[in-house]
C-alpha cells in the first residue's frame, strides 16, 4: 500500500535533524503490557506530561517553529530541541497553542541511518518490542510512504504503526534518493512518532 500524503509537520521534522532513540528498546524491556500511550515513555517523556516540567515557559516559546502548522487552525504548535542530552541529539514536543501548561500531545525522536537495511532492521526491533508492550493494539505495518519533498518519487518512508484506543506510537524508516542526499546532505533515518488521540485526528 502506497500512501502518498504526508503533514507539513511530518515534512518538517524529515528535513529536520534525526534524534538517536537506543534507550528506547532498554525501556521497554522491563514492561509487559499496556493499554494506554500515556505508558509510553522516550527519554522519560510521555503524553500527557507538561513540557514545563522539563523547559521553561521562555525556552519553549523561543523553540517553537512558526513554519510547522502555519496553513492550518493553529491550534497545535511544535517545539523542537536540537542539542545532546541523554542518548539524544533532540527531541520534538506539540501541544495546544492557547495550553499554558503546555500539555504534551507529540513526541517525536529518530536516528541516523547510513544503510537503509540497517535501520529496518532496527525498525523491525523496536516495533517487536512495542507489539508486546501494546498487544491489543490495532497495527498496520510496513505501510510506504512517498516522500513528498522529492518529487522524483525515489524517495520514501515505510512504518510500522500502533493504534491504541488514547492515540499511537509510530516506527518510520526514510530512504532518501541519491539524488536528495547529494542535494541537501539528508541521511536515511529512523524515527519514532508518539501521538496522542487528539493529535491525530486534528492532523487528519
Amino acid at each position: 500500500e502506497i500512501l502518498t500524503h504526508i503533514g507539513h509537520s511530518e515534512k518538517v521534522f524529515f528535513m529536520r535533524v534525526f534524534l538517536s532513540l537506543l534507550i528506547l528498546i532498554l525501556s521497554l524491556q522491563s514492561w509487559t503490557k499496556a493499554d494506554d500511550i500515556r505508558d509510553f515513555e522516550i527519554e522519560g517523556i510521555s503524553i500527557g506530561d507538561s513540557l514545563l516540567d522539563y523547559y521553561s515557559t521562555d525556552e519553549i516559546n523561543n523553540n517553537i517553529d512558526p513554519n510547522v502548522n502555519k496553513n492550518t487552525d493553529g491550534k497545535f504548535k511544535l517545539a523542537g530541541f536540537y542539542r545532546k542530552f541523554g542518548e539524544f541529539d533532540g527531541m520534538q514536543f506539540a501541544f495546544k497553542a492557547n495550553d499554558k501548561k503546555f500539555l504534551i500531545h507529540s513526541i517525536n525522536g529518530g536516528i541516523f541511518y547510513s544503510n537503509i537495511d540497517e535501520c529496518k532492521k532496527k525498525m523491525k526491533s523496536i516495533s517487536k518490542e512495542i507489539s508486546q508492550l501494546f498487544k491489543d493494539a490495532k497495527t498496520n505495518l510496513d505501510l510506504k510512504q512517498l516522500h513528498p519533498v522529492d518529487k522524483s518519487n525515489e524517495s520514501y518512508a515505510i512504518a510500522d504503526i500502533y493504534f491504541l484506543d488514547t492515540g499511537s506510537v509510530s516506527i518510520r524508516c526514510t530512504n532518501w534518493s541519491e539524488e536528495i542526499t547529494k542535494k541537501y546532505n539528508w541521511s536515511d533515518n529512523l524515527r519514532v512518532g508518539v501521538k496522542s488521540k487528539e493529535y491525530n485526528e486534528w492532523l487528519e
